[in-house]
């Protein structure tokens, strides 16, 4: 039995338990997330940047006079699908506002709005790349370039999109002569279906990581729906409960603003929440709580096929994703593990020589490729091993004696170099059982001895 095969590694259906542990493990990557709490610190970005970023919109329509009926698509998209109505025409009409004042700033003022529009996007990258636990960020031009193609293109795109279905709806409904209803639909449609566009959009090019299109699909459309339904709620919540206009007078659309960006970035942080654990619930790996002995266990499933590939002599080099396919291990399973065998010499990361589009690489960055350093004829199980589990550094007070015989129950139960654990399957899952006895042996004997080590005085 090979360590995939292991119960562990098992592929199960779905049962009611299954079900159960789901939930606990989506409440608990909701947790860890800290979804509410990144929610507000966008929340307060998104106020200070919004001005800026809609001046260099407006100013890309107004340099354009082609694009004039886009702007006005735009605005009336604003007005529908992104904000309720009660609050939509008061704070579209002072953003507008605010930006055509702030269209006739200095050149210096204008580099400020740029920089602060630049500093929202840098923001939102930020809680995006800790969603996905990504530890290394894109170069500095490379992160500008995306910005400015999403502060300058994202709006001529929704624009262009906005008024071609606009159109085409026009004329069927003059052929056919569409109903109030037949109306609304349409809008609602439009409105999800441009929302999962951008949504999506943003979950597969924000992260420095390679995401699935059908993962941000998924992902999109989920924050979509649930963009419209909240939408609607609040609407529904305006309307029952009008106090907040006797409280905060001609202010009143201007604390609701906050609250719905806030709902706004929690729906859009929760959707990519879905797509970074969509991998993990795929991958069947929902339910692994790591631990000594199964870090071990990932370690050497994850470096078989590396070994296998070094002792092939073809193609030394594999991919993450193909490290994903063959061990079923999460990408944040595998970095981890990558990480400590690097920093030992034993790994080394590769970039891929193969040519790729300019706009797909940007995707493929996180994507890198593995290949074993460490000569497999000399690294041992037991070298896993100590990097894993024990490394021999016993509580303070143990003699020296203790830590050598320690050392010696590793050596010799896991002795055996990786080229001869390949050797042969049978060997793989004696290696784990030679495991678990080392450490308890070790973590046994280190006990004993630090008890025999303590003043009856403090027992």
């Amino acid at each position: 039995m090979s360590l995939t095969n292991h119960p562990e590694f098992e592929k199960h259906g779905f049962t009611w338990g299954e079900v159960g542990n789901l939930l606990k493990f989506a409440r608990q990557r909701l947790r860890e997330e800290r979804l509410d709490e990144v929610a507000g610190s966008l929340t307060f970005t998104t106020v200070l940047a919004l001005v800026p970023m809609l001046t260099i919109a407006f100013a890309i329509f107004t340099s354009f006079p082609l694009f004039n009926t886009m702007r006005d698509s735009l605005e009336a998209y604003f007005i529908q699908s992104l904000m309720p109505k009660a609050i939509s025409n008061t704070i579209l009409g002072y953003l507008t506002m605010f930006a055509s004042k702030a269209s006739g700033l200095s050149s210096v003022g204008a580099v400020a709005l740029l920089v602060t529009s630049i500093t929202m996007m840098s923001t939102i990258e930020r809680a995006f790349n800790q969603i996905w636990r990504v530890k290394q960020v894109r170069p500095v031009v490379q992160r500008f370039l995306v910005y400015w193609a999403i502060l300058t293109l994202g709006p001529l795109l929704i624009g262009f999109s906005i008024s071609v279905s606009s159109h085409l709806f026009v004329a069927t409904s003059n052929a056919v002569g569409a109903s109030r209803s037949v109306t609304t639909l349409f809008y609602t449609v439009l409105s999800i279906g441009l929302s999962t566009i951008a949504f999506g959009f943003l979950y597969l090019a924000v992260p420095n990581r390679l995401i699935d299109w059908r993962d941000a699909a998924w992902g999109g459309l989920a924050a979509a729906i649930a963009f419209e339904i909240a939408k609607r709620l609040f609407a529904e919540f305006i309307a029952r409960f009008p106090s907040y206009a006797v409280i905060y007078g001609a202010l009143a659309a201007v604390p609701l603003f906050l609250v719905w960006i806030y709902l706004s970035w929690l729906i859009t942080l929760a959707g990519a929440a879905l797509v970074a654990a969509l991998p993990v619930i795929k991958y069947e790996r929902w339910w692994h709580q790591p631990g000594t002995g199964t870090i071990f266990v990932d370690a050497m499933t994850l470096l078989r096929p590396l070994v296998q590939a070094r002792l092939a002599g073809k193609q030394a080099q594999i991919s993450g994703n193909a490290l994903r396919l063959q061990t079923r291990l999460g990408i944040d399973e595998i970095d981890l593990l990558m990480q400590k065998m690097s920093a030992m010499g034993w790994v080394g990361r590769l970039k891929s020589d193969a040519k790729a589009r300019s706009w797909s690489k940007r995707y493929s960055d996180g994507q890198d490729e593995w290949a074993l350093l460490a000569n497999p004829d000399q690294l041992k199980v037991a070298d896993v091993y100590r990097l894993f589990v024990f490394d021999g550094n016993l509580p303070h007070g143990a003699d020296e004696a203790l830590s050598a015989q320690v050392n010696a129950v590793i050596e010799q139960g896991l002795g055996q170099t990786l080229s001869a654990w390949m050797s042969s399957p049978a060997t793989e899952v004696a290696a784990v059982e030679r495991a678990v006895s080392a450490e308890t042996m070790a973590i046994g004997a280190a006990n004993d001895q630090s008890e025999a080590d303590t003043p009856l005085s403090q027992q």
